[in-house]
């Protein structure tokens, strides 16, 4: 059979793949889907509730559609992907001239979750696939057509292709290694490091350095970003958190800017610190929110971590190694943190 008419299925059975994949992921994980609606900052004449909701049965339904859709109805299907695509293309692009790292479940929980030029370059090379489809679905191709012609050496072609979108999909879902817990037999062998330069403003508008903030006491830095749903949850626990940590360790949670340390609402005002440069996220964030544990004796002691159940694990971690250091005779197989000294 000829070439073009393959050529056009094999790009109709992967965006098929990548929206079936995509469209189920995010079903699995309701709560990440609507975390990227305001991670990656969707305008608001979109609702955000009722679009998070509805995203993930209209990727399933397309890659549905273009997979038993005839002729005729194909085009407007092929149009109706490249259009989410662009949509895609669009917000990720935007995203990436945010002053701070982005997070976003795309593919819901699994894949990468850092929003970066791969993420762009990804998204424009689904975007050319969308409008070759469009292309082809125009000129009279069809996945059921194309499939009840296809001879031998068409199927061998087809089966090496859609061997070749398995691999890739089963790559694209290793789990993000940021927010991977780490084995207890590793946790043991964590290497202190100094604590590195970076400049924070208090509360009172005074500014310091790292080491300086943790010479009188150790510090759990909290970096969080404004808009960042996960950022909001973590930042309602940090009284909490401050208060079951107190006297041996502070909380402060670091914001990108003065404006959004003093207008955070969702913990105690004393406990807002900003960063001039944005060095804290750059040192230790590789998205938000994020933790590290600033010892005082100018090592670090813990982290960093990245993520929202990871950082309340890190915690916890934090509180039992106290725990431990407070009560000689508490056993313990060991921590994810080294007591803060």
């Amino acid at each position: 059979m000829d070439h073009a008419p393959l050529a056009a299925l094999v790009i109709a059975l992967t965006l098929a793949a990548v929206l079936l994949t995509s469209g189920v992921a995010k079903l699995r994980d309701k709560v990440a889907t609507r975390d990227a609606f305001d991670a990656l900052r969707v305008p608001d004449v979109v609702p955000r509730d009722a679009a998070a909701a509805a995203l993930p049965w209209l990727e399933v339904a397309l890659g549905v559609l273009l997979l038993a859709a005839p002729h005729p109805w194909l085009v407007p299907v092929a149009v109706g992907v490249l259009v989410l695509m662009l949509a895609y293309t669009a917000v990720i692009a935007r995203a990436l001239g945010f002053d701070e790292p982005v997070t976003c479940s795309c593919f819901g929980s699994i894949g990468r979750h850092d929003v970066d030029r791969t993420t762009l370059v990804r998204n424009v090379l689904l975007t050319l696939l969308a409008g070759a489809l469009v292309w082809s679905a125009v000129e009279g191709a069809s996945t059921p057509d194309t499939v009840a012609e296809l001879d031998a050496a068409g199927w061998w072609a087809l089966l090496a292709a859609a061997a070749a979108v398995v691999v890739a999909v089963l790559v694209s879902g290793a789990p993000p290694t940021s927010s991977a817990r780490v084995p207890d037999d590793e946790l043991l062998d964590y290497e202190r490091q100094r604590i590195p330069y970076g400049v924070l403003t208090t509360a009172d508008g005074r500014t310091a350095t790292l080491a300086e903030l943790a010479m009188t006491q150790a510090r759990l830095l909290v970096v969080l970003s404004p808009g960042c749903a996960p950022c909001v949850r973590t930042a309602a626990r940090l009284d909490e958190w401050a208060a079951q940590l107190a006297p041996a360790v502070s909380v402060l949670a670091v914001y990108p800017d003065v404006s959004s340390a003093m207008t955070a609402s969702e913990h105690a005002p004393e406990l807002s610190v900003s960063e001039p440069e944005l060095n804290v996220r750059r040192l230790f964030s590789g998205g938000t929110p994020a933790a590290v544990l600033l010892g005082a004796d100018g090592f670090l002691a813990g982290g960093p971590v990245v993520g929202e159940d990871v950082i309340a694990e890190f915690v916890e971690e934090v509180l039992a190694a106290l725990s431990e250091e407070s009560d000689p005779t508490a056993g313990g197989s060991g921590a994810a943190t080294q007591a803060p000294a």
